[in-house]
């Protein structure tokens, strides 16, 4: 599970720092993901990933960690305000710029190469297809480097559903662009503009964990679902880590 939650913490990260050319896709993507455990399967977490022209919705049923100072239920990339608005809970919400991110990462830069360097991952393609939800999806074996034969991730991606993720395609500074390539694929997903369907991830030959599209609906998206609500206060992140330091 522990790699499964990375991937899912790696596909919200990389949603809001990178941009292709246009936007095509527009609705719902539903992911849940399963643990597998003695031939027993467990649905154990799940997100939604909400598509607009101008915005961008993830939101998952947990809260995860975001750059080792941040408990998120799910990030609004506004691209029409050209932010980030993180959802803390408890009616607050960190509204971000590159900037700040990019602070971020000075701050906690050796943390980010260490994670990095956790995750120096390989991949190669088969030429297998599959259908995953009408999609045709095409089968990659993730690797990483200190891995067993037995021991990889195999993802389905598709070309068929072509999304605009950000807002940002100028560079990031070393550290994330660091932790960003060596996190997921982002090359495949940005330039070669593949859209990840379902991760199978291995342990020993068998089968741990699988992070799949349960549903993908190509409908417009209600406007009033990617606003920030009126009784939500926005912080900056100097408020923000201002306030957690009070609530310890």
């Amino acid at each position: 599970m522990q790699k499964a939650s990375y991937y899912l913490s790696a596909m919200l990260m990389v949603a809001c720092f990178t941009q292709p050319a246009t936007a095509q896709f527009e609705g719902e993507i539903t992911f849940k993901t399963y643990e597998y455990s003695k031939g027993q399967e467990k649905e154990s977490d799940g997100f939604n990933l909400y598509v607009r022209p101008d915005r961008i919705l993830l939101q998952g049923e947990n809260q995860y960690q975001f750059m080792e100072s941040i408990q998120t239920e799910g990030v609004l990339v506004r691209l029409d305000k050209q932010d980030f608005v993180f959802l803390t809970g408890d009616s607050k919400a960190l509204q971000i710029a590159k900037s700040d991110i990019t602070s971020m990462m000075k701050m906690f830069g050796n943390d980010a190469k260490e994670t990095a360097d956790d995750y120096d991952i390989r991949y190669s393609r088969t030429g297998d297809t599959k259908d995953i939800r009408g999609y045709k999806a095409e089968k990659f074996i993730f690797r990483e480097e200190e891995d067993g034969e037995n021991d990889n991730s195999v993802v389905w991606m598709t070309k068929e559903i072509d999304v605009n993720w950000g807002m940002l395609a100028e560079p990031w500074n070393d550290n994330m662009d660091a932790l960003i390539s060596s996190s997921f694929p982002a090359d495949i997903i940005f330039k070669e503009k593949y859209f990840p369907l379902r991760v199978e991830l291995y342990s020993k030959g068998e089968l741990r964990s699988v992070l799949e599209a349960t549903k993908v609906s190509k409908t417009p998206v209600d406007r009033s679902l990617l606003e920030v609500s009126s009784d939500v206060k926005l912080m900056n992140f100097q408020q923000y880590l201002f306030q957690k330091m009070n609530d310890r």
